[in-house]
């Protein structure tokens, strides 16, 4: 290959990169920017007095969603779900998903009850989430559904007596139920009830959006130097090939 090949060849690679890279910049620049306006968002719902959710808004998603919200009904531990891979202070856990019923409406409402950790002896032990019978009143963060944790390949459908997720949504969870549900979920917030989950409290400590942004603008700094560098030794390249090639 001579050298007016290899040059062409190390330019098209450098530029290659480059937008690679200014690309993976700006997307984690994003990425900062969404956990801003989420944890604004957050931060605004907490400055409103609490919408008391009723069986009518359950209708109405949009009303909801971003708010704080009261509400009252009774869980279907029948149905209760376990979200895995879930971490707390370097633990090993599970977030629990149960369905609210409400009186009034044929339509229930997923609540993400907490975070309980898992077994350290039996994994695929699971936790018993019937802990408290009767009628539950909660405080309640509305969101539009469940964060989702990377799957190298997408999983199948869980099984009808499957209750060990690697992720859920509304849509999966409606499906695999039956249920009807309102459009959002409940993240909620208040204290730990006072009976236990498998012996062990479920943990409300949710991580702030605000937190990661410092996170996610270092990232953003590494790419943006990658492709500052990428673009310094292309050029020291070239201006080497043209004192090499000049009379």
């Amino acid at each position: 290959m001579n050298d007016g090949r290899r040059t062409w060849v190390a330019s098209i690679a450098a530029l290659g990169l480059i937008a690679i890279t200014v690309s993976l910049g700006n997307w984690q620049m994003r990425r900062a920017a969404q956990k801003l306006e989420q944890q604004r968002q957050i931060d605004d719902a907490t400055a409103l007095e609490p919408l008391v959710l009723n069986a009518a808004l359950l209708d109405h998603p949009s009303a909801v969603i971003g708010r704080r919200v009261r509400v009252s009904g009774r869980f279907d531990d029948r149905l209760s779900v376990f979200i895995d891979n879930r971490t707390y202070r370097g633990r090993a856990g599970f977030h629990v998903l149960t369905p609210l019923e409400i009186d009034g409406s044929e339509r229930r409402v997923l609540v993400l009850r907490g975070w309980v950790a898992q077994d350290p002896a039996y994994r695929n032990r699971l936790p018993d989430p019937a802990a408290w019978a009767g009628e539950q009143s909660l405080l309640a963060l509305a969101q539009p559904d469940l964060a989702q944790v990377l799957e190298l390949s997408a999983s199948a459908p869980p099984a009808a007596q499957e209750r060990l997720w690697q992720n859920a949504s509304l849509d999966r969870y409606s499906q695999w139920s039956g249920l009807p549900l309102a459009g959002f979920v409940l993240r909620q917030l208040d204290t730990p009830e006072s009976g236990p989950v498998g012996q062990v409290a479920l943990i409300r400590d949710w991580p702030v959006p605000g937190a990661g942004v410092d996170k996610h603008r270092a990232y953003a700094f590494q790419w943006y130097s990658m492709s500052a560098l990428t673009v310094l030794l292309w050029g020291w390249m070239l201006k080497r090939r043209r004192r090499r090639t000049s009379p």
